[in-house]
């Protein structure tokens, strides 16, 4: 037995509907995703874990001086309601929120650009506003193509900032506000606070030369609201079914263990949630193997290792061997490898990137309609994944050392926020 792509793209299409963390939705693709090993003769199980969840029921924006426009707007998950009938607020647009704008924000529903990261809100808290407003899209968006993101204030932010009052609303109207000089808001939101529940799909092949070491491989499955997600990811999750497919028959030397991890795009929230409920194994592990976005008919591909330079060079000469164009390069990547990476485990992820004007992500153009993906491309990323597998797993003595470069520790230190934290509380 082979791996196959049409099999793997087969598979893609019947779970190509929206799966957002701790949905039913998300459910259903988990238990999709457990038949699926379970049918390959695999030990599997459903580990769920619990997720801070948010809802909002009611959001509503409206300019009021100097002249008076409703805007559709949606409202953070997690954020703090208003009061009872909504507030009125001074508006101010502080950009990127560098230090002359700070200065203006105190009182005031703030609007600032792009993603409402750590360090922004972190700012914005601590200089007082009373509103945070955001944009998403582009200014040329036509509204019956395209969606108001839904966003949600992660635990990251409120944990040490506190809540805050936040929308978001399209980059159009935004701009609109801008250039006509709006003043005064008035903004009703109710939310409120709810733990869900959100599941890891775990598998177990035992070696059967090294069982104890362990090789893991990775993929997230959930998609963000009104996503069908088959690019991110799931692209990646069906190509480590067919390596689970094909080392089900092809036993390995050293054990091998399959997840798709739930409510990744929450924050790496199953990973996270993963590693620490197997923290007494994790010493165990040798290699992580992940693949987040794949099937990009026009693209590239690329592997970052977050391991060591050794590592890097050792998967970039697999890579020649092939024969396959990589990217390969010592760097950390945004996805479910950093749980490992922290962890001190080595890690490369492997993913295949759409070029401009091929690439639709985290919206509603990431569905098998846009015709941007296809199974001849899924199978670049496949093949990679599989010669990397069983060249790693074959090999007599394991041919990665289990260590993590000072450089790459201190960018996943950095994506972790255990840089600011650390500084943060130097500073107190």
């Amino acid at each position: 037995m082979n791996v196959s792509a049409h099999r793997a793209f087969s598979l893609l299409k019947d779970l190509a509907f929206e799966r957002v963390s701790c949905s039913e939705a998300e459910n259903r693709a988990a238990q999709r995703l457990l038949a699926e090993a379970q049918s390959a003769g695999v030990q599997a199980v459903i580990e769920p874990f619990t997720v801070p969840c948010g809802r909002v029921r009611h959001a509503k924006l409206v300019v009021t001086e100097p002249y008076r426009k409703e805007y559709e707007v949606t409202g953070y998950e997690r954020a703090l309601s208003t009061p009872e009938g909504g507030v009125d607020l001074p508006f101010y647009y502080a950009e990127n929120g560098l230090p002359a704008h700070l200065g203006n924000v105190k009182g005031k529903a703030v609007l600032i650009n792009g993603h409402l990261g750590r360090k922004a809100y972190k700012h914005l808290q601590k200089n007082g506003a009373a509103a945070i407003l955001t944009f998403s899209g582009s200014t040329i968006d036509r509204r019956s193509e395209t969606d108001c993101d839904i966003r949600k204030l992660r635990e990251m932010l409120t944990d040490d900032f506190g809540k805050n009052i936040a929308l978001n609303m399209r980059a159009e109207d935004a701009a609109e506000m801008v250039r006509r000089g709006a003043k005064a808001l008035h903004i009703e939101l109710t939310a409120e606070d709810y733990d869900g529940e959100s599941r890891n799909v775990c598998a177990v092949i035992e070696g059967t030369e090294k069982p104890e070491e362990i090789i893991s491989f990775g993929a997230h499955y959930d998609s963000v609201y009104f996503s069908t997600g088959v690019y991110d990811n799931m692209a990646g999750s069906v190509i480590i079914m067919e390596l689970l497919r094909y080392f089900a028959v092809h036993k390995p030397a050293r054990t091998m263990k399959f997840n798709w991890y739930g409510s990744e795009e929450q924050g790496l929230l199953g990973s996270k949630a993963w590693v620490k409920a197997h923290a007494d194994e994790l010493d165990k592990h040798v290699l992580m193997i992940n693949v987040d976005v794949a099937a990009a008919t026009l693209g590239q591909n690329a592997a970052p290792v977050l391991g060591t330079d050794a590592a890097t060079a050792y998967v970039d000469g697999l890579m020649r061997e092939m024969g396959t164009a990589c990217d390969v390069k010592s760097d950390i990547y945004s996805s479910d490898c950093i749980p490992f990476a922290d962890q001190g485990i080595p890690a490369v992820n492997l993913y295949r990137s759409g070029t401009a004007g091929a690439n639709y992500i985290h919206d509603r153009r990431d569905n098998l309609k846009s015709g941007y993906i296809d199974e001849r491309a899924l199978d670049i990323t496949l093949q990679q994944a599989l010669f990397l597998a069983r060249r790693v797993d074959g090999a007599k003595v394991f041919p990665i050392e289990r260590k993590i470069s000072d450089d790459i520790r201190k960018k996943v230190d950095e994506y972790l926020f255990k840089t600011d934290k650390k500084q943060e509380g130097e500073k107190q």
